[in-house]
């Protein structure tokens, strides 16, 4: 018998450590390239719920720590809500008590945290893929693609972009320890975890990304994670402690579910497979980016929710199939964890679909595509050169041309009502941007608009009643007033505007 040979065995090299000396200079690509794209937005000004969350919030203006710590993000205007994001006032106060009231301020930092993202994406894909080129080409698409706009140019994103400062970074640190952190390392993840959490909801799936990063990306067992669970345990008791903050300052974890929309629990299910699958085609169409999508629920199965639940069961076999590699793996992860809080659809805000929430998401989705281009390289480098300088290209206009978009509310919500022209919501707030230019017929007819595309909305019937009874429509105004105390018959203001109007056309 001849000598047995040794089976082979498929090893995953471990990537070398990131030197000093070697990161930073490709690094800095995407950050100048992230700066230049978002120049043109230094200029831009406070639009939507940047004038009452900022401008108009006594928390802010009277540098009420106590009260960013301990009250929703709604909280002092009298509105529960499920948003609890004490470090988005923090952040607000510094500013404020640095820079005051000036927009070129906050849209600096919002470029340059946007900058810092981009060479974080870098660093943690070069340590877990061990690719220069990967890396750089995901960092490159993450700087320009379009679909990140809505955070970078709004500053009421601030959370958003603050998480994912803080989700990279701790995602890299626990990689670049081969994830296992030990003593003083524990502490400064939960800090990490706890920082995540006070940015925002989504932020408790970081304890899920470190063990996503395990599993996939470092390729350990179940088995052999259980050496972490000193770990893990330590993150849960941050959450724990996150958990009593956030249930004393909101006075319950979620009181404002179904504050905008109600959903059975079929409708609930069907819906949140198509919205999960329109986010995943968003990254990679990003034609006509919208402020508000109006929301429309899937009440059946139909052509377009199973072709929707195939390309989810497709994504999620490829992310669990053992051939898969493992940066593709990871990928997938990342992009189904960070995106499963979203998907809380009677939780969100009115604006159920937001192009916001594919910021942290999309980190996956570039670590994909920057792996996928060095893949083409390594066989066709005329065609992948080729074709990335065109995505990068295609992707920086875009973002540029958006960027003028976010300029003021007058031209935000102009291209907004263009695209959502049945968003009731919408065209109130233009009419309300048209009173404040002193256009009143521009803003009868926007109002007009809204009560036709929501005339179950009471507050806009009272505003066109009120529009109607200052430009001398009484009578009219006391049809709007009357409809809007039967929808509301606690309001007393509409009540009392009501007695105004019918005085106003008893006397014509």
């Amino acid at each position: 018998m001849g000598k047995a040979k040794p089976a082979k065995t498929r090893a995953r090299a471990a990537p070398q450590p990131v030197s000093v000396r070697r990161w930073p200079r490709p690094a800095l690509a995407p950050a100048i390239l992230s700066f230049a794209v978002y120049a043109n937005s230094l200029g831009n000004g406070f639009v939507g719920d940047d004038k009452e969350q900022l401008l108009q919030n006594p928390v802010v203006s009277a540098h009420n720590i106590a009260a960013a710590i301990g009250s929703g993000v709604w909280a002092f205007r009298g509105s529960a809500g499920n948003y609890y994001r004490p470090l988005q006032f923090l952040v607000y106060i510094l500013l404020h008590g640095l820079f005051g009231f000036h927009a070129f301020a906050f849209h600096l930092l919002f470029v340059l945290l946007h900058a810092a993202n981009s060479v974080l994406v870098y660093a943690l894909a070069w340590r877990l893929t061990g690719r220069d080129r990967a890396a750089l080409a995901a960092s490159l698409l993450f700087a320009v693609h379009p679909i990140h706009t809505e955070v970078v140019d709004w500053i009421a994103s601030l959370p958003d972009l603050m998480l994912t400062s803080i989700v990279l970074l701790a995602v890299w640190w626990f990689a670049r320890k081969e994830g296992r952190p030990r003593g003083l390392e524990i502490a400064g993840h939960c800090g990490f975890y706890l920082a995540a959490l006070l940015s925002k909801e989504t932020g408790v799936v970081l304890l899920l990304l470190y063990a996503g990063c395990e599993r996939f990306a470092l390729r350990r067992t179940l088995s052999q994670m259980k050496s972490n669970l000193k770990f893990y345990g330590a993150l849960l008791a941050t959450l724990a402690v996150y958990l009593a903050a956030r249930g004393s300052a909101l006075g319950g974890l979620a009181p404002g579910q179904e504050t905008f929309h109600h959903l059975a629990p079929a409708e609930f299910g069907l819906t949140a497979v198509v919205i999960a699958a329109q986010y995943a085609g968003r990254l990679l169409y990003t034609g006509d980016l919208n402020y508000f999508h109006v929301f429309h629920p899937t009440t059946g199965i139909d052509s377009g929710f199973l072709i929707a639940l195939a390309a989810l069961i497709g994504l999620a076999a490829l992310g669990v199939r053992r051939r898969t590699p493992s940066w593709m793996s990871f990928g997938l992860v990342w992009i189904a964890l960070t995106l499963a809080p979203a998907l809380n659809l009677t939780g969100v805000g009115q604006n159920m679909f937001a192009e916001r929430y594919l910021y942290l998401p999309s980190v996956g989705f570039v670590w994909i595509a920057g792996m996928a281009w060095t893949w083409l390289a390594d066989r066709r480098a005329p065609l992948a050169w080729a074709a990335g300088m065109a995505i990068l290209c295609a992707c920086s206009w875009q973002t540029i041309a958006r960027n003028g978009d976010w300029h003021d509310d007058y031209t935000l919500l102009r291209k907004t009502v263009t695209q959502s022209p049945d968003s009731g919501i919408m065209h109130n707030n233009l009419a309300g941007v048209y009173v404040d230019r002193n256009e009143f017929e521009r803003a009868l007819a926007e109002e007009r608009l809204a009560v036709k595309c929501e005339p179950l909305a009471e507050p806009f019937h009272k505003n066109l009643g009120a529009m109607l009874l200052a430009l001398h429509h009484p009578r009219e105004a006391v049809g709007e007033f009357e409809i809007a105390v039967r929808l509301q018959p606690s309001d007393g203001m509409a009540r009392d505007l009501l007695r105004e109007a019918q005085a106003a056309a008893a006397g014509q």
